[in-house]
């Protein structure tokens, strides 16, 4: 597939939006234990974390009510408490604010109090693997934005490459450029030119041996 330069194709004209910064696994998983939908509403699914609260959070709280608050018990009900641990911030909440309390009579809707109780907790094991399903997700459209950024980039940089070296192709085809052709600024030898003083040094030198002759006798001069 032929690539089109950026200039040529304004969708590509801008850089790829960065992805989202990646989730991490357990971190989702320990908020949607600690919470029903805290989990989600970390990966930035708002509207999933409020339905999995409502839904989670109402049938737990509606089990409370149906058995008078006395269903989290461990020591009552140690199979239903390990179900109720799944659900790990309000059973501990509910569990430190009624263990203290008694049950006075059987309420008639105390048996499906207790189910809706432990069912909630199994339900928030749904939840929390949805928030760790949803991590991965989230996580691989970061990875896939950030290889789009990343193709992007160099893209920009092999038609920089290529711009590049045509402008220098042309460059070099206006100016040649040969071993033979002598530099610009190159300076000619200077020529030897002798001066005055050059002449003068050329010549040689007098000889000393040959002797100035002797001066006429001057006839005015008086005898002695």
């Amino acid at each position: 597939m032929d690539v089109v330069p950026a200039a040529q194709n304004p969708a590509l004209a801008v850089p790829p939006l960065a992805g989202p910064a990646p989730r991490s696994v357990f971190v989702a998983a320990a908020l949607g234990w600690l919470f029903p939908g805290l989990g989600q509403l970390y990966v930035g699914r708002p509207g999933k974390a409020l339905t999995m609260l409502l839904a989670i959070g109402g049938l737990f709280y509606a089990g409370l009510a149906l058995t008078g608050f006395t269903c989290v018990n461990p020591n009552a009900y140690k199979l239903e408490f390990a179900a109720h641990a799944f659900l790990g911030g309000p059973t501990a909440a509910t569990y430190y604010l009624t263990q203290d309390m008694q049950l006075t009579e059987l309420m008639p809707w105390f048996e499906v109090g207790r189910l809706y109780a432990a069912v909630a907790g199994l339900l928030n094991i749904v939840a929390v693997c949805d928030a760790m399903g949803e991590v991965l997700d989230h996580n691989k459209v970061s990875r896939a934005r950030e290889a789009l950024r990343r193709e992007w980039f160099a893209r920009q940089q092999r038609e920089f490459d290529e711009r590049a070296a045509a402008i220098r192709a042309q460059l070099d085809a206006q100016i040649p450029q040969t071993d033979a052709e002598e530099p610009l600024l190159a300076d000619p030898q200077p020529a030897h030119d002798d001066g005055p003083f050059d002449s003068a040094l050329d010549d040689p030198a007098p000889d000393d041996s040959e002797a100035e002759p002797p001066a006429p006798d001057d006839p005015w001069r008086p005898s002695s």
